[in-house]
């Protein structure tokens, strides 16, 4: 089994090595973990072997980097011929040659936390209770219970995923026997099932990534020559936003509408520019795209309010324009922007 485990990951380090980079937003998703099932505590290893364990998930990230996460569980362990002498308080005698299969199922819910690794790749924490309902082998019962785990997943594409996980199991629950003569005497006694639980995973996302800024207007006809128009430039640096947030703040929209009166008393531009800009906490790629969203987030405000689309162009430049020190949170703030550019 330790083998297998070991070209697993050999496989999916080589198949991910030569796939395109790029990885969803947040919003919901759904997947499926399957893998091996161990054993880890004395007194479960002496009824049962490795097995299989799947866990269909689902869950909601409410940024790029918090989540919640449901699973159910079905996990099959090997039998392991126990059929040495039973001793203790009513459990004498043979134990009548019992070989099946122990089989559990759960359910379980708590925090995903997921970290981005490189530009396609993300690293997830989770740790969940629930409960869980042993059917069959040397157990036949209802118990609380908990996991903690962790993962890696690869970005095929911006809803698909592939990655490989490992987690740590416990039930409140014990096998029976409790006292097998084969047994080290300090592993026998009703000691609660753990287990541990690797393998594969894929995840579907079902958030959309950011759409693509819109293409720039077309040059008007030029009948004759002008002179070449007076550039202008309008710099909002008041416009701010939240740390990891691209939503217009409630102090931000009068500073915007006057930018909208003086943009529809001037008919004079041709077109807007919308910068977007933010600070240096975060990975290049990932402040692009926030920048983004952030000028988009304007540019929606600026159309809704009677500027014609056709005139607005937004564009995004992550971290490479810091107008302050990106040392203090003072700087950090004034950097969180969006600028304006009149033509």
């Amino acid at each position: 089994m330790h083998r297998s485990r070991l070209f697993l990951v050999f496989l999916f380090v080589a198949f991910i090595s030569v796939l395109p980079a790029s990885y969803a937003e947040e919003g919901g998703f759904i997947g499926l973990n399957l893998g091996e099932s161990e054993p880890t505590n004395g007194n479960y290893r002496a009824h049962a072997e490795s097995g299989i364990e799947g866990s269909p998930f689902g869950g909601y990230m409410f940024n790029d980097y918090l989540g919640l996460q449901l699973e159910g569980h079905a996990i099959g362990q090997q039998p392991d011929n126990d059929w040495w002498q039973a001793t203790g308080s009513g459990y004498g005698g043979q134990v009548n040659h019992v070989n099946r299969w122990t089989t559990i199922f759960g359910a379980s819910f708590g925090p995903r936390l997921q970290f981005p690794v490189g530009d396609a790749m993300d690293l997830y924490l989770t740790a969940q209770g629930g409960a869980y309902k042993a059917v069959s082998g040397r157990l036949n019962q209802w118990a609380p219970g908990f996991l903690a785990g962790a993962g890696l997943e690869y970005n095929l594409t911006p809803q698909l995923a592939l990655g490989i996980y490992s987690r740590w199991n416990r039930a409140y629950m014990s096998p029976h026997p409790y006292h097998l003569t084969f047994q080290n005497p300090d592993e026998q006694g009703p000691a609660d099932l753990e287990w541990v639980d690797s393998g594969m995973s894929i995840k579907y996302s079902f958030a959309e990534p950011p759409p693509p800024p819109p293409p720039p207007p077309p040059p008007p006809p030029v009948a004759k020559p002008t002179p070449a128009p007076v550039k202008k430039k309008i710099v909002l640096r008041s416009v701010h936003f939240d740390f990891d947030k691209a939503t217009i703040r409630s102090d931000a929209k009068p500073v915007l509408d006057e930018a909208v009166n003086t943009l529809k008393q001037d008919e004079g531009w041709q077109a807007l520019i919308v910068e977007g800009h933010t600070d240096s906490i975060g990975s290049d790629k990932y402040n692009m795209k926030l920048s983004q969203r952030r000028a988009n987030a304007v540019r929606e405000y600026l159309v809704q309010h009677g500027i014609s689309a056709s005139r607005i162009r937004s564009e995004g430049f992550g971290e490479s324009k810091p107008v302050a020190s990106n040392d203090t949170a003072d700087g950090r703030a004034q950097n969180r922007r969006v600028e304006l550019h009149v033509e």
